[in-house]
């Protein structure tokens, strides 16, 4: 494990990871027909970690610490019935998802702009990470609709309660994703794409094959 893995904020993301867990052992002990969705959610949290640990590439810690969040407020819901316990736990849930999803778009453009030397302007990239963030969420409406409307609804109810509960998350994503390409264009502009990516990538032999 590299340093980088031992650093101050990484323990707060492994903290977080920690309490995904133990939301699986509740469902062990309390709720055994919700196990398997809480291993694939553990799972789920658990993807970004082995990913950097078999790349050697590392994301800023806040990066992990927001995945292991969302995964942990989805599998609170489920497992602790928050969903159903909290009016506002789905749009809690929401927000933090898309301001992950929109931190990915920040990071998949930036690699994408390195890799095929686009040289993307902060500008366009901001205004990339809203629009990713704003079409993952409308795709995620359509599979809410589709399994309410299929399956009956999700392990804590309905996923769609009315059209005000749809626009209402859509609106949250839409402010996530705003904030997030703000604050990347912000970023970009203070410390420039090449220091922020060669500090993602300085550990790492993986991307050698692109000449990076």
């Amino acid at each position: 494990m590299t340093s980088r893995f031992r650093s101050p904020g990484m323990y707060l993301a492994y903290l977080l990871q920690a309490a995904v867990a133990f939301n699986v052992l509740l469902a062990v002990i309390f709720k055994p027909q919700d196990v398997l969705i809480g291993l694939v959610l553990f799972l789920i949290g658990l993807l970004i970690y082995l990913f950097s640990w078999k790349t050697k590439i590392m994301f800023p810690w806040f990066v992990y610490a927001l995945v292991s969040l969302a995964v942990l407020i989805h599998i609170s819901g489920y497992i602790q019935g928050r969903y159903l316990a909290f009016v506002n736990w789905d749009v809690l849930a929401h927000t933090v998802s898309g301001t992950i999803v929109a931190l990915i778009g920040f990071l998949v453009i930036l690699f994408w702009d390195k890799i095929k030397n686009y040289n993307l302007d902060a500008a366009f990239i901001g205004i990339f990470i809203v629009f990713f963030g704003c079409v993952f969420e409308y795709f995620w409406e359509i599979w809410e609709f589709c399994v309410d409307t299929f399956l009956g609804g999700s392990a804590a109810g309905l996923m769609q309660a009315n059209n005000a509960d749809t626009m209402t998350d859509m609106i949250f994503v839409l402010i996530a994703s705003l904030i997030v390409g703000i604050g990347c264009y912000y970023y970009l502009k203070h410390y420039g794409k090449e220091t922020i990516f060669q500090n993602m990538v300085k550990d790492s032999t993986y991307l050698k094959k692109f000449n990076l």
